[in-house]
């Protein structure tokens, strides 16, 4: 038994011994090419032990998630996932400006398309980092209400709902505005120093006279009384401003003596 087991040890040593002597008299460019084909034999062992535990679908999923992360473009074969709409950034109610920017976030890489009153007006490609976007000098088509969407579509030609709506107003006519107290050029006496001004302007407007803010009632009434220091002319300066920020002024003066 002990001498079996000798001769093992014995034949064992042998065989070791001969594998590295042959892996010693390799020349190094055998060795590099054995080692490249070792490699080649462990990935597609890979290869197929992948395709025997997820199968060919969940190969394609997992190239199209790289793709995603890595940011490079290009169709995402066995992808139907629509991607989520759109979040655009709020802008103001109301401007007097035609052109705006607007921007937003998205399905990173996602070709983004802006829609302005259901019409298709522009579009962009999402950041593959961040999935940020924007259009810039976006031209308001229509003055009044402007409605704005975006959708997004992802590498495999999926495209997503529509955004939630932001709505704009374009207004670039100034509010009007009527000083119906005092007269230009009116003249004031006596005790009573108090003089009442008075008018109507766009409803929502802010009134400011003499730079003092004025309040204004749901109908675009006003009225605001202003002091004569002293006797002699007076200048009266009322300027309205409308929610999109367009102005009208109306310039008076009236005279006060004692």
């Amino acid at each position: 038994m002990r001498y079996r087991q000798k001769r093992g040890k014995y034949l064992l040593n042998r065989k070791q011994l001969r594998l590295h002597q042959s892996w010693k008299t390799l020349s190094r460019d055998d060795r590099k090419d054995l080692i490249s084909l070792l490699k080649v034999l462990g990935v597609i062992t890979a290869v197929i032990a992948a395709l025997y535990f997820i199968g060919i679908n969940g190969l394609t999923y997992i190239g199209g998630f790289w793709k995603l992360f890595t940011g490079e473009t290009g169709q995402a074969a066995g992808d139907k996932i629509a991607p989520s709409p759109p979040s655009l950034n709020p802008l103001p109610q109301y401007t007097k400006t035609e052109k705006i920017n607007i921007s937003g976030y998205a399905e990173p890489a996602s070709e983004v398309t802006l829609f302005i009153n259901e019409k298709e007006t522009a579009k962009t490609i999402a950041e593959a980092g961040g999935g940020t976007f924007s259009f810039a000098n976006v031209v308001l088509p229509v003055q009044g209400k402007n409605t704005i969407t975006a959708t997004a579509a992802d590498r495999g030609d999926n495209v997503s709902q529509k955004s939630a709506e932001l709505v704009i107003v374009f207004d670039k006519k100034p509010p009007e505005l009527a000083v119906t107290s005092p007269k230009n050029g009116q003249a004031f006496s006596g005790e009573n120093k108090e003089i009442v001004v008075a008018g109507t302007t766009e409803a929502g407007a802010t009134v400011k006279v003499n730079e003092a803010q004025t309040p204004v009632l749901a109908g675009g009434s006003f009225s605001y009384k202003i002091t004569a220091n002293s006797a002699g002319e007076i200048e009266i300066t009322i300027v309205a401003t409308d929610k999109a920020g367009n102005e009208k002024k109306v310039e008076l003066k009236v005279a006060y003596s004692e």
